[in-house]
């Protein structure tokens, strides 16, 4: 029995990113923001061509259909796969596209949601990051939150628009069984 995938390449498990015990999802978010802000994220002109590629077929000035563009690409982009119990991984936005090119991206919620609220940010939307828990909060409990999305702003109408793949066309009735939530400023 072969253990291995015949693809399999060692190079691959070079790290690049975050591998950090899980501290909780402000202390996520805040390492999310770094990377999305940091040099090889919306500094990178590596991030920015890939995502001109993503939405070279959009119309010009369709700044929506952009987010939703990249919303989606990075949907179909990795297999879903959860972080080990007690550490939280974060890989930096190039990183991400250096894996999906490989076809080694095995993505979770907050490498989609820093990954589109780059994508997004390379194209001068304004996004921000929402983590939400499904489980009512216990006053004085500590916040219960088991998923990270973005949100981009749509610059004419200022309408917030929720960008979650994991969620996908299941989006609204996620929304409407989370009890409690945060919403951070990117940028």
């Amino acid at each position: 029995m072969q253990l291995r995938s015949a693809n399999y390449q060692p190079q691959y498990n070079e790290v690049v990113g975050s591998i950090e015990p899980y501290r909780g999802t402000d202390h996520t978010v805040a390492k999310m923001i770094e990377l999305m802000l940091g040099p090889r994220g919306e500094q990178s002109n590596k991030v920015r061509r890939h995502t001109e590629q993503i939405v070279v077929n959009v119309r010009p000035k369709d700044y929506m259909s952009e987010m939703v563009a990249v919303c989606r690409w990075w949907g179909n982009a990795g297999r879903y796969t959860r972080d080990p119990i007690h550490v939280e991984m974060l890989r930096d936005p190039e990183r991400l596209i250096d894996d999906v090119n490989a076809g080694k991206a095995a993505v979770d919620c907050d490498d989609t949601a820093m990954a589109i609220g780059t994508g997004c940010m390379t194209l001068g939307a304004r996004v921000q990051i929402v983590t939400v828990g499904f489980s009512a909060r216990m006053p004085g409990a500590a916040k219960n939150h088991s998923h990270v999305f973005v949100r981009g702003q749509d610059p004419r109408s200022k309408i917030w628009w929720v960008l979650d793949p994991v969620a996908g066309r299941r989006t609204a009735s996620m929304l409407k069984r989370v009890k409690q939530y945060t919403v951070f400023e990117v940028g």
